[in-house]
C-alpha cells in the first residue's frame, strides 16, 4: 500500500471515528495495517486502488476500534460485504496463460 493511501484510509477512519486530532495516529495506522492482513486471511484479494475495497478496510478497521475492550460479533452490513466480496472473486475467471 502507497502512502498516499494510507494517508487517504487513516483520514477516513479519523472521520468515521470523530476524531481530529493526531493522538492516535499510530495505533490506528496499525489497526489499518491489520484490517487488511485479517480480511486477506478471509480470502479476500483486495485493491486499494478501489473506493470499495478502502472503505471495507477502513469499516473493518473502526469495527475494530470500537470492539478492543469487549467482543461483539461483526456487524451484518460489514458480514455481507465481506461474502459478496468473496463471491465476487470467485466469480471470476481465471486467466489462462
Amino acid at each position: 500500500m502507497d502512502e498516499q493511501t494510507k494517508v487517504t484510509l487513516l483520514e477516513l477512519l479519523k472521520l468515521d471515528l470523530g476524531f481530529k486530532h493526531t493522538a492516535r495516529d499510530t495505533y490506528l495506522i496499525a489497526l489499518i495495517s491489520s484490517s487488511e492482513k485479517e480480511l486477506t486471511r478471509k480470502g479476500l484479494t483486495l485493491s486499494m486502488v478501489e473506493i470499495d475495497d478502502q472503505m471495507l478496510v477502513v469499516d473493518y478497521a473502526a469495527w475494530m476500534y470500537r470492539n478492543r475492550q469487549e467482543y461483539q460479533s461483526l456487524p451484518r452490513h460489514i458480514q455481507i460485504r465481506i461474502h459478496n466480496r468473496a463471491i465476487q472473486k470467485a466469480g471470476t475467471a481465471d486467466v489462462i496463460q
